[in-house]
């Protein structure tokens, strides 16, 4: 199995992102949140593995957003069952520590300045989205990096945007469907 042969939302573009950012981080900490069946889990985490950094995997495993029809589609199936099996194929299983929790409340399981890259994928409510970009940016190291997944969503772009303008000095960087910015020191 290959991560191509898993359902979901992320194209070969989306995967070169994730995989870059993923290549340069050694012995370090990474972290997705919202990992659905395990598509972009199976992308990140074999690079992750092999650089020997952690790979922590959250998600709550049911959805948060009744009209999103993949929500619907959660519901009516056992995600956690499948999101598991698909990593047991992958071989990856073992290596992924995964955590059935909400996104923005899981950051308290992380010491401030201690993730080396947060990729969120949770809930594409916009509300929600503040919330894991709030929690989770003061989990990453100076250098480390906070992204996430469908920018072209006018949710995720409306957060991004706020958080980016509400903090000048950093740079967004887009790059198809997917966003990021570094955390720099601060002078």
């Amino acid at each position: 199995m290959n991560w191509q042969e898993i359902e979901g939302w992320f194209s070969s573009g989306d995967a070169d992102f994730v995989a870059k950012v993923c290549e340069k981080i050694k012995g370090g900490t990474v972290v997705e949140l919202g990992c659905y069946a395990g598509k972009s889990t199976a992308v990140m985490a074999p690079i992750c593995k092999r650089n020997v950094s952690s790979f922590i995997a959250i998600d709550n495993f049911w959805g948060t957003d009744p009209k999103d029809p993949a929500t619907q589609n959660q519901r009516d199936r056992d995600m956690q069952a499948v999101f598991r099996n698909n990593m047991k194929k992958m071989g990856l299983l073992d290596y992924i520590e995964v955590h059935k929790l909400d996104s923005a409340a899981s950051a308290q399981l992380f010491v401030d300045g201690t993730v080396d890259f947060c990729f969120i994928d949770a809930s594409h409510v916009e509300e929600d989205v503040v919330k894991d970009i709030d929690a989770w940016w003061p989990k990453i190291r100076e250098g480390g990096t906070l992204a996430g997944h469908d920018y072209t969503w006018g949710s995720v772009k409306n957060a991004t945007r706020a958080f980016i303008q509400a903090h000048g000095f950093l740079k967004l960087v887009v790059s198809g469907n997917c966003w990021k910015v570094i955390k720099k020191e601060q002078k």
